[in-house]
């Protein structure tokens, strides 16, 4: 018999930690999470108490698979063996050394939402070249590279001081998109993405719906086809942008980690047969991604405390 796979988002573990939720094993279900999960734990103070829990639910790891070229190829398969310990054991060790680059550009995202911390954000230049010239510094070309690298930082410096100087007033921003009075942040019912498109499109002459939320973009950085789960992920950043099941916590720089984990859970959703989340707003926006994309997989909201064996 073939499983129902259900991907269970963070706060459903959480849950589990605290014993305010209870989480039976049934025939028909397989528990599923992801690495996303890892990157949520690796932020926790007690990295154990998460893992044993999905080790209590015998959950499967889900992991994106990669082309020839190491990009991702648009599919997903269920690792049978290992332990949640083994495989997040893998996870620290494959990532080491760079977990301090996973979240460079949280300054921007949190700056276009509308944050005020500006010095982050103004030093985002300095703090990238930092990066490339240490992550480069042992090629034997780096002095060619780095020449290079001054003329961008350079560059994105000046832009960045221009975005400054205009800004980042986030109700200003909505209104740029035709949405001046908040309605976007009130659509409900069927065709949601499909609604909000049919309010910011006469701002976007010459784009398609699906180029504006990311599922199409014009540079697809060497795919041939953008992979649904980096379209999900881009369609939540514009979701913030406009307002749309938006938190003010995306504009908080030590909060972007955790929008960025709510978009990828999302996205990892998408190859299961259902999602299961306590948060609302998360749910609420798979399913408007889901239905408009024709993703079978099913949102699901759970309460806090709910027994999901009753």
């Amino acid at each position: 018999m073939n499983k129902h796979l259900v991907y269970v988002d963070q706060n459903i573990v959480g849950l589990l930690v605290e014993r305010k939720l209870h989480m039976p094993r049934f025939p028909e279900i397989c528990w599923v999470y992801s690495k996303e999960h890892f990157a949520e734990i690796r932020r926790s103070s007690d990295p154990k108490q998460y893992l044993s829990a999905l080790e209590d639910m015998d959950a499967k790891l889900l992991d994106l698979e990669l082309n020839a070229r190491l990009k991702i190829s648009g599919t997903a398969k269920l690792m049978q063996d290992g332990s949640p310990l083994h495989h997040y054991n893998s996870y620290i060790e494959s990532t080491s050394g760079f977990g301090d680059y996973q979240n460079l550009f949280d300054p921007f995202v949190a700056w276009v939402n509308g944050g005020s911390d500006e010095g982050p954000f103004r030093e985002l230049p300095a703090t990238l070249a930092a990066a490339f010239f240490n992550l480069t510094k042992d090629l034997p070309s780096q002095q060619g590279f780095i020449a290079r690298l001054d003329s961008i930082t350079t560059g994105f410096a000046a832009m960045i001081e221009e975005m400054l100087k205009t800004g980042n007033d986030i109700i200003k921003t909505r209104k740029a998109f035709g949405d001046g009075k908040g309605a976007i942040g009130s659509i409900s019912g069927q065709n949601q993405l499909l609604k909000i498109w049919e309010i910011v499109r006469p701002s976007c002459p010459g784009m398609s719906l699906d180029q504006f939320f990311g599922f199409d973009p014009i540079e697809k950085e060497g795919y041939d086809e953008w992979p649904i789960y980096l379209g999900i992920i881009g369609c939540c950043s514009v979701m913030d942008i406009l307002g749309f099941q938006a938190e003010r916590k995306c504009r908080k720089l030590q909060k972007v980690p955790n929008v960025m984990s709510d978009a990828k859970h999302i996205a990892n959703g998408a190859f299961c047969t259902a999602i299961l989340s306590q948060d609302k707003r998360l749910i609420c926006r798979a399913r408007a991604i889901y239905e408009y994309k024709g993703i079978a997989s099913v949102p699901l909201l759970i309460g806090d405390g709910e027994n999901v064996g009753r």
